[in-house]
């Protein structure tokens, strides 16, 4: 599939071209967007956009997020000039031969890296924010692929300790490289949240920030917030 690039509108915000998330989350919390309340007896649970979140992608993940756009800095960083480049490039990696790459063609490169490398197509829809996912949008104005997300097989024999990448493992990989993208977008929409512990007269109990999506019980909040206070998630809208 040759690569299409459509989306054109701004983020709502970016650093020097660079996709920040959903902002910086300042000294203040009277200032932060909060999403919910719970009060019982004594403590008040509130919890917040967590607007000064880290990029996933600068964890140990198992893909590598290449992207290209005339806006944004997505994905993780590289050093490709465009696709054929990226190709080339990954191409002479997993040969580990210059010589032999370049004795191929560009879509000999293309077919030679899908054959031994796990690799899926990452579309990002751009309007009122930003949304990827590794299938196209219906909106072809303000959509289109911006890049890959890939693990080598080699790298994937290794982390998983096998010497054949079976439909089984594959479809293994798959769903981890799915569950990144699905992170990462999590980020770019700002749906990334923290919560906040008090009194009653507003003294600090317990706080923790950095939980992706909005499923409280399973995001990690709920084992993170002290286990006496854990029934206040439940209250949450």
């Amino acid at each position: 599939m040759p690569f299409v690039f459509q989306a054109a509108r701004p983020a709502l915000i970016t650093k020097n071209k660079e996709v920040i998330g959903a902002g910086r989350r300042g000294p203040a919390l009277n200032f932060m967007y909060k999403v919910s309340e719970v009060k019982d007896k004594d403590v008040v649970l509130k919890i917040y956009v967590d607007e000064d979140s880290e990029s996933p992608r600068n964890w140990d993940n198992l893909g590598t997020m290449v992207c290209w756009h005339r806006r944004y800095n997505l994905g993780d960083r590289h050093d490709y000039r465009d696709p054929d480049d990226f190709w080339f490039y990954l191409a002479e990696e997993i040969s580990g031969s210059t010589y032999r790459t370049e004795q191929m063609t560009p879509r000999q490169r293309e077919e030679y890296v899908r054959k031994n490398a796990i690799i899926l197509p990452l579309y990002l829809y751009d309007h009122s924010g930003l949304t990827m996912r590794t299938y196209p949008f219906s909106c072809p104005w303000d959509s289109g692929q911006v890049g890959w997300i890939y693990v080598t097989k080699a790298k994937v024999r290794e982390e998983y300790g096998v010497k054949r990448v079976t439909k089984k493992v594959r479809d293994r990989v798959i769903a981890v490289l799915e569950a990144e993208v699905e992170t990462y977008n999590q980020w770019l929409g700002g749906d990334v949240y923290g919560f906040v512990l008090e009194d009653t007269q507003g003294n600090h109990i317990d706080s923790c920030w950095g939980f992706y999506g909005t499923d409280w019980m399973e995001n990690g909040m709920a084992d993170h917030i002290l286990e006496e206070y854990r029934y206040l998630l439940e209250k949450v809208a």
